[in-house]
This record gives C-alpha cells, sequence and structure tokens, in this order.
C-alpha cells in the first residue's frame, strides 16, 4: 500500500540519480540517501527547483562529513601512533640493523593514509567554510522558494554574496 508521504518522497527519484549523485562514492552512497530522505521529509519539496536544493544542501552536508571523518582519522592517527623498537643494535660499519624490530604498540591505522589526510588537510579543509556558507546559503534559498510558492510576501535577501578573487590559489 503507497502512502501519500511515500509518494511525496519518491516523486522526484529520477532526479537523485542525477549530477550530484556523481560527486558520491558507493560507500557514502548509504549515508547521503538516508541524510536527504530526512530533509525530504523535513522540507516537502514541491517541485523540481526546491528537490535540486535539497539535494544541494544534502551534498553540503556530505561534504562537512567528509572534512570531519578526516580530522578524526588525522587526530586518532597523532594520539596513538604506532611504535616500535629495534632489538639489538645498529652496525655502523654496514649502516644495517643488527636484531629486529619489534612492535610496541600496534597504535590505531587511519582507514585514510597519512598522506591522503594530509592531502584532505591541505585541500579540502580550507573549504570547510565554503562549503558551510554554501549550505546555509542553499538552506535560506530553499525556504525563500518554498515561502513564495505558499504566496507569502518574499523580502529580497538581506545577505550578500561576497566572491573574494585570488582566495585558494585562484588567480
Amino acid at each position: 500500500m503507497k502512502t501519500p508521504e511515500g509518494k511525496n518522497i519518491s516523486r522526484f527519484n529520477a532526479l537523485k540519480h542525477g549530477i550530484f549523485l556523481q560527486s558520491i562514492s558507493d560507500y557514502e552512497k548509504g549515508f547521503y540517501s538516508n541524510i536527504l530522505k530526512d530533509f525530504q521529509i523535513q522540507f516537502k519539496p514541491a517541485n523540481s527547483i526546491e528537490q535540486i536544493l535539497l539535494e544541494r544542501i544534502a551534498l553540503y552536508y556530505l561534504k562537512l562529513y567528509r572534512v570531519q571523518k578526516a580530522e578524526t582519522e588525522f587526530i586518532k592517527a597523532e594520539l596513538n601512533p604506532r611504535k616500535t623498537k629495534i632489538e639489538g643494535g645498529i652496525d655502523l660499519d654496514t649502516e644495517g640493523l643488527i636484531g629486529k624490530s619489534v612492535v610496541v604498540n600496534e597504535g590505531y591505522t587511519p582507514l585514510i593514509t597519512d598522506d591522503c589526510i594530509q592531502k584532505l588537510m591541505d585541500i579540502y579543509a580550507r573549504y570547510e567554510t565554503t562549503i558551510e556558507n554554501r549550505l546555509f546559503r542553499a538552506i535560506h534559498e530553499l525556504e525563500r522558494v518554498q515561502r513564495f510558492r505558499k504566496g507569502e510576501k518574499i523580502l529580497p535577501p538581506i545577505t550578500a554574496d561576497i566572491n573574494q578573487i585570488g582566495s585558494f590559489g585562484e588567480k
């Protein structure tokens, strides 16, 4: 039996398989789908524009999740590093090790390698503020579009969108 709520959520299914889904890994699809469903219930999109804005909100939320996940992995690995010690000594004539390496503490092994975390921190973390700004701008725009659809008088946005040329290495 189909409910009106289920029909309302599923009527935009074709859009969910569009451009935004291409930037989501297989690992993240369940997370994205769940948050998108929650947002659909909360915001109740009535047309394609509202659905697209909602998908953008879900994608921005996912990107914030990625940045936070990378930061957590980095902190766990730094706080609990793998430790080894050498049994024996160093042969200075041959510069080779005498003895064997013994693991003292396995430590935390990140799901993402140190190189990847460093790249994420260098590249993606600096975009966190930009992503948050886009997330909140999309939420505000969705709310404006929905109020307009319901016949409310909509005032122009009070916020100003400022794009700084030269940020993040742009010329």
